[in-house]
């Protein structure tokens, strides 16, 4: 483990005091679909709900994974269970910058305006296979059918890096059909 990655480890652990986050405040940063967009019913590949791609030049600061979640929006009229999956950019050569998409919501965490150039999002991007994972806990939908209501997360809380010139993507792998969802993903954007 590298000095720098120490020094932020310790910064995180040092967070935990009566202020809590709020001292970290100025690095955080999030961003999520704002349409319902449908969930696959397979193994995702190649098409991602959301990614996020980190423009640093080499050597720059990193996203540093806060959470990462989605929710449903719109439910077929059977009951169906959901997983989030991730797949992270590492090698620079497989990530192409993305134009930065309007339909997604950006915020920080100290209210700030969001850097809208050094962190791209891109909303039902195509993507390259550099391996999925699910994380997180199912989510179950709402078998009445049309009813918004679930949804999943999972606060990895700095377990994902995205290095500068690298991407995260996201996608839902749905049980049926007509499952609509929103995701996103919230950072701390950090030298590490």
């Amino acid at each position: 483990m590298s000095f720098e990655t120490e020094k932020l480890l310790e910064e995180l652990l040092a967070t935990q005091g009566p202020a809590g986050n709020a001292r970290l405040a100025r690095y955080h940063e999030s961003a999520m679909t704002t349409s319902a967009v449908a969930g696959l019913v397979i193994r995702p590949t190649t098409v991602s709900l959301i990614t996020i791609f980190n423009g640093e030049a080499q050597g720059g600061k990193s996203l540093v994974i806060d959470r990462l979640f989605c929710f449903q929006l719109v439910s077929g009229a059977a009951q169906s269970m959901f997983q989030l999956w991730y797949c992270n950019h590492t090698q620079p050569i497989n990530v192409a910058k993305p134009a930065n998409d309007i339909a997604t919501l950006r915020g920080t965490g100290d209210g700030r305006e969001p850097d809208l150039g050094t962190v791209r999002v891109e909303v039902d991007g195509a993507v390259l296979d550099d391996g999925w994972f699910p994380i997180g806990g199912f989510g179950e939908a709402e078998e009445v059918g049309i009813l918004p209501g679930g949804g999943t997360e999972w606060e990895c809380k700095g377990r994902l890096i995205v290095k500068p010139k690298s991407a995260l993507s996201l996608q839902v792998s749905a049980g049926t059909i007509n499952e609509d969802f929103t995701v996103g993903a919230s950072w701390w954007r950090m030298q590490v």
